[in-house]
């Protein structure tokens, strides 16, 4: 199993939001799976309208990129729930 938990970055269309990831990866059976939570600062409308667009990729600080689904959690505005697809990126 892989962790991660520092920077990234939301990106969402022409939309950039820093965030602190904090994600891990698994290997069931023959599936790799990643995901885990990311916190921004910008809860506004802002972060709602980039997310609406539907391709969000996050990217880590040495230019790793990953494409994600991100959804909000039920713990504030700005924590969102991510899961991963394709290779794990970090």
């Amino acid at each position: 199993m892989s962790t991660y938990q520092g920077p990234a970055t939301l990106v969402a269309g022409e939309s950039e939001i820093a965030v602190e990831a904090t994600l891990c990866a698994s290997l069931s059976g023959e599936v790799r799976q990643w995901g885990g939570s990311v916190q921004t600062v910008d809860a506004g409308e802002a972060l709602r309208a980039a997310l609406a667009g539907g391709d969000v990729r996050i990217r880590f600080p040495d230019g790793q990129e990953g494409a994600v689904v991100a959804t909000y959690t039920a713990i504030g505005n700005g924590r969102l729930r991510v899961s991963g697809s394709g290779t794990i990126p970090f």
